[in-house]
């Protein structure tokens, strides 16, 4: 259970092609290097195509491929945060199951089954079958709907089409390459997130050795909130592909930001819910000991307070108070207190306020530059300092 073993990335028929390739290895800067090449065979060849066509920066009429924003956002920004993002994503996933293997939350007569559980998973993720299944998705889009790129914007003349309406190489190659590829790359990442969503359900089975008075406040699972945030990528992914497809209807359509607002908070909610969903299932979990733990120290705490309203009854005479004082009960009691709170406030999901609002962000910030749209940046600026002031 060593190396690449606990590494949900490090694996499968696409890593180890790229291996044997030489075009990846340990480090960011093999996915540097991706990146690279994704965006030659991505984007490049569309540039050269509108350059030979007269539509890669200006055109008589209609959108250039470079004021193209919904093409520029989803290959230039989107593609390469997906690439870039996942070396460290990875190995904080691969610590986070590195905690439950070496670590006390499962027992050590469940350790073997632990073993299991982590082989199967690794099974999963090095099987052929899922990742030829994304390769025919993302091809089957290209191929069943044909390609029907000139009517993205209704009335809008663009780069995809020439003068006689017949899509252009550069339409065609964007549809047939530069598609099949980002979508590809795209569902790779769900797999693994449905890939450690069936690590964590099986790891759930392992009937975890948890304490509610962890001081985490999290049982000690406080690390996979950690964790989880990594997943939030895609929602920083799609957030860019859907910024520059909704600027695009902003200043070639004439649409408003308010016009867009359902599909704004639509897409906010769901992206951050999706990122949070797999923890879920550690759900019925911890409330499973939230509820133990409750009824226990409930019991313990009436008899800490009989015992320390029997110490300290009312009306003591001047002269015993400073017994009282030097005695730790109090001290005691307040630390017992500190604790029972702790595992009061025991969430159902395990990740932590300021995790939450890292999700939120990673799905909202790359929507922020419509706002640009709507104010200037001076008005926007004057806007933003009138409320702080």
């Amino acid at each position: 259970m060593a190396g690449d073993n606990l590494s949900l990335m490090r694996g499968g028929p696409t890593h180890r092609l790229l291996d044997r390739l030489r075009l990846i290895g340990p480090g960011t800067r093999s996915a540097t290097w991706l990146c690279v090449i994704l965006l030659v065979l991505t984007f490049v060849p569309l540039a050269m195509y509108c350059a030979l066509d007269g539509t890669l920066w200006r055109t008589t009429h209609g959108m250039p491929l470079l004021r193209d924003y919904a093409v520029l956002s989803r290959f230039l920004l989107a593609l390469p945060a997906l690439v870039l993002m996942a070396p460290r994503s990875d190995e904080i996933l691969r610590q986070a199951a590195r905690q439950f293997a070496y670590s006390s939350l499962v027992a050590p007569s469940r350790q073997a089954a632990l073993r299991h559980a982590l082989g199967r998973v690794r099974q999963l993720r090095d099987a052929r079958a899922p990742e030829l299944i994304c390769l025919l998705l993302a091809c089957l889009a290209s191929t069943t709907y044909g390609p029907t790129l000139g009517d993205r914007l209704p009335g809008v003349a663009s780069w995809s089409v020439d003068a006689n309406g017949r899509l252009t190489q550069a339409a065609l190659w964007l549809h047939y390459v530069s598609m099949p590829l980002f979508r590809f790359v795209m569902l790779v990442w769900l797999w693994r997130l449905l890939l450690w969503t069936c690590l964590l359900w099986r790891l759930v089975r392992q009937r975890l050795d948890l304490h509610a008075s962890h001081p985490d406040g999290a049982a000690g699972l406080g690390f996979l909130g950690l964790a989880q945030e990594r997943f939030a990528v895609l929602s920083l992914a799609n957030g860019f592909v859907l910024c520059g497809a909704f600027a695009n209807r902003m200043l070639y359509l004439g649409e408003s930001m308010f016009s867009l607002r359902y599909l704004i908070a639509g897409y906010l909610m769901a992206s951050s819910a999706l990122v949070l969903l797999p923890l879920l299932l550690l759900a019925p979990t911890l409330l499973r000991v939230k509820r133990h733990a409750l009824l226990r120290y409930d019991a313990l705490g009436n008899r800490a307070a009989r015992t320390f309203d029997q110490r300290w009854p009312r009306g003591l005479p001047a002269g015993d108070t400073r017994e009282l004082l030097d005695s730790p009960d109090a001290s005691a009691l307040c630390d017992f207190t500190g604790v029972y709170a702790t595992i009061k406030n025991l969430p159902a999901v395990p990740i932590g306020r300021w995790s939450l609002v890292r999700i939120f962000l990673y799905a909202a910030m790359p929507l922020s530059p419509l706002l640009l749209l709507v104010f200037s940046v001076d008005e926007l600026a004057t806007r933003l300092f009138g409320l702080l002031a």
